[in-house]
C-alpha cells in the first residue's frame, strides 16, 4: 500500500456501523468484528482474544485490502523486533503494548511504543487491565466519530499474564 493511502485510511472520519448501541466485547477464547465506513472506505476492526493466554489485538483493516491491517495494537504478548530499514526504530526490539502502523514496502511489521512522539496512544497501567477503555483509546486513534454513540460491555478483566 502506497504511503498517502495508508495516511488516509487512518486519519479519516470513520463512523461504526452496529445494529443497536450496545457492543459486547469477546470473552477470553473469542473474537468480534466490528465494521465502520468513512465517505469513501469501508473497514473491518478486529477484536481478538483467540491468542495464547487471552492475548489482545485490535485491529484495524480496509474492505479492499483485508490480508494488510493497517493499524494493529497488541497489549499483551511478546516483545516485536522491527525489520532493518530506512526507519526510526529500524531493528529495535519493542516490548508489549505497541501498536503496529503500516509503512509503504514494510506492510505492518513495524511497532510503536505507545508513547511514541507520533502515537500518543498513552495507557495507564490501570487502562490496560479494562478492554473498554483499550478499545475506545483505539477508536479513538483510529477516528471513529461517532464513538459516544455506543455502550461496550465486556464480562470479565484481561487474562495478562
Amino acid at each position: 500500500m502506497q504511503a498517502d493511502l495508508i495516511d488516509d485510511f487512518i486519519n479519516c472520519l470513520k463512523m461504526l456501523n452496529h445494529r443497536n448501541a450496545v457492543v459486547n466485547l469477546p470473552l477470553l477464547g473469542e473474537y468480534k468484528r466490528l465494521e465502520a465506513n468513512s465517505s469513501n472506505y469501508s473497514f473491518v476492526i478486529d477484536i481478538n482474544r483467540r491468542g495464547r493466554q487471552g492475548y489482545l489485538t485490535l485491529q484495524l483493516r480496509n474492505l479492499n485490502f483485508q490480508d494488510k491491517p493497517i493499524t494493529r495494537l497488541d497489549i499483551s504478548g511478546p516483545s516485536h523486533k522491527n525489520p532493518e530499514g530506512d526507519f526510526e526504530l529500524s531493528g529495535q526490539i519493542i516490548p508489549c503494548p505497541h501498536i503496529h502502523i503500516a509503512k509503504e514496502g514494510y506492510g505492518d511489521s513495524i511497532a510503536y511504543p505507545l508513547d511514541h512522539h507520533n502515537i500518543k496512544l498513552h495507557l495507564t497501567n490501570e487502562a490496560l487491565h479494562d478492554l473498554v477503555i483499550i478499545l475506545r483509546k483505539f477508536l479513538e486513534f483510529i477516528n471513529i466519530g461517532n464513538l459516544n454513540d455506543f455502550e461496550f460491555y465486556h464480562q470479565n478483566q484481561l487474562n495478562l499474564t
